[in-house]
């Protein structure tokens, strides 16, 4: 869940939605590893996979694929370094607010999961190979993305600003952003549409332009900014504010700043809609049954909350 990455959340203190993989650890010194903002995101939140136990949904089983269902298994590809959506425990276990649904698909289910770690940018490319069955990233609606992935939406989102503590520039608001360095992980939306909406509001308003710093992973973004190479990084708001609590050493999320509020949630191939209104299906169960609150409410996350998961909602305007 890398993709990351399931969206408002920026009053939230904690967050998600999506990812951790092996940088957060190439280096045996705590100290070294905390200096440049790696290896310390995960303290301070749930660390221990969340254990659902329910009676099985047969009626829910029952509207996935044939093929899903005569597999038992459910394969989804995740970027484990985006927490607090998708990242990995000491033991190497994939945890996170992407992971808990995934328990909860589960045990509704009774499908068992299959992870498949790839980093954010190639998720696309799997989801259109059918590498996978569901990208278990957070994503958010755009329409371009609406032309090629079902996305079934299941949490609210937005980006927000991480800034080094301090915030020596002065960031206050999104034009404080021009002329800076920026960096956000690549293939998502903060890379692909926020920097060139941005860059747009640069433009109109006279300033300089944004110098793009794009990498692949979330905790190489963090790293950057830790250590100057950037002055901010774009991210689901819910890992700004994350990032500030459990290093407020390091970072402070910048709360005025909410770019694009949008649904968030998990993909599926453009034509995969059995499994979309399935997935779908499925998460609505889980906001009747009470499971979906108790998600949220674990991470710190109940604003993100939503009525209901929708399959494909319009892009909001």
């Amino acid at each position: 869940m890398r993709r990351r990455h399931w969206r408002v959340r920026a009053a939230m203190l904690a967050a998600a939605a999506l990812a951790v993989i092996g940088t957060a650890a190439c280096s045996n010194d705590p100290g070294a590893e905390h200096a440049a903002g790696r290896g310390v995101e995960r303290s301070g939140m749930p660390e221990i996979p969340l254990q659902i136990k329910g009676q099985q949904d047969d009626g829910l089983l029952a509207r996935f694929p044939d093929a899903i269902r005569a597999s038992g298994v459910l394969t989804l590809a995740a970027d484990p370094t985006y927490p607090p959506s998708t990242f990995k425990d000491a033991q190497g276990t994939i945890v996170g607010i992407s992971a808990d649904f995934a328990a909860a698909v589960k045990a509704k289910t009774g499908l068992d999961v299959k992870w498949v770690e790839v980093p954010f940018d190639g998720m696309l490319a799997g989801l259109k190979a059918h590498r996978f069955d569901a990208s278990w990233s957070g994503w958010n609606v755009s329409a371009e993305r609406l032309q090629v992935l079902n996305i079934v939406t299941f949490m609210n989102g937005g980006t927000s600003v991480l800034v080094k503590k301090g915030n020596a520039a002065g960031i206050a608001a999104a034009t404080d952003l021009c002329g800076r360095t920026v960096t956000a992980q690549t293939g998502t939306f903060q890379a692909q549409t926020v920097l060139e909406n941005l860059q747009a509001e640069c433009a109109t308003a006279g300033r300089p332009v944004i110098v793009p710093l794009l990498i692949p992973q979330q905790t190489n973004v963090n790293q950057a900014l830790a250590t100057g190479r950037a002055d901010a990084a774009l991210a689901d708001n819910t890992l700004t504010a994350y990032q500030a609590r459990v290093q407020p050493e390091l970072f402070e999320a910048i709360s005025s700043i909410l770019i694009a509020p949008r649904p968030v949630g998990v993909a599926t191939p453009k034509d995969a809609t059995e499994l979309a209104d399935a997935l779908a299906a499925t998460y609505n169960a889980l906001i009747a049954d009470g499971t979906y609150a108790n998600i949220l409410d674990r991470w710190g996350i109940s604003a993100s909350a939503v009525p209901a998961a929708e399959v494909n909602p319009a892009e909001p305007t």
